[in-house]
């Protein structure tokens, strides 16, 4: 069951699975580069890239995400991307794409059931819903919800 909404969505593969997040967050794709590994961060947080005279962070979705890490291929990419947590200033960031697909449009797919939203039942805070495009299913995230996991963790352990 799918509803009649579509949106753009920049899509991504990690491992076997098809991510996606808005189109207008994204600000350029990247061919894979070396980042910069930076001491005593989260392991998430791969490093920092110098984008045009601007640094920016690298966060490794994999690592985050608990999925198997792989070696880097031709097809590894940096997608650029920004998000506004309510109250603070958008944040420019990069993160890893094992290979970046298309600009597609994604229905949405409906996820509840008897009421009960699927993606609640899975309790994964950073999909933010499910799309389709053709027959298969692709994980569309939230990157502010991402983002501000990140930043609570950092508060954690800054207050040890």
């Amino acid at each position: 069951m799918s509803d009649d909404t579509t949106d753009a969505f920049l899509t991504f593969v990690l491992g076997d699975v098809a991510y996606a997040v808005d189109v207008c967050s994204v600000r350029e794709v990247l061919t894979y580069e070396t980042v910069t590994r930076v001491p005593r961060t989260a392991p998430y947080l791969k490093g920092v890239l110098n984008i045009r005279g601007t640094v920016i962070p690298v966060i490794d979705l994999r690592i985050l995400f608990n999925i198997k890490p792989s070696a880097k291929t031709e097809d590894s990419s940096i997608i650029v991307a920004e998000a506004t947590i309510p109250g603070e200033q958008e944040i420019v960031f990069g993160f890893l794409a094992d290979d970046v697909e298309n600009v597609n449009q994604l229905s949405n797919v409906a996820t509840a059931v008897d009421g009960t939203s699927a993606l609640d039942m899975i309790h994964n805070e950073f999909i933010s819903r499910v799309g389709s495009s053709g027959d298969r299913f692709v994980l569309i995230l939230d990157m502010e919800k991402i983002i501000k996991y990140m930043e609570d963790e950092l508060d954690q352990v800054e207050s040890y």
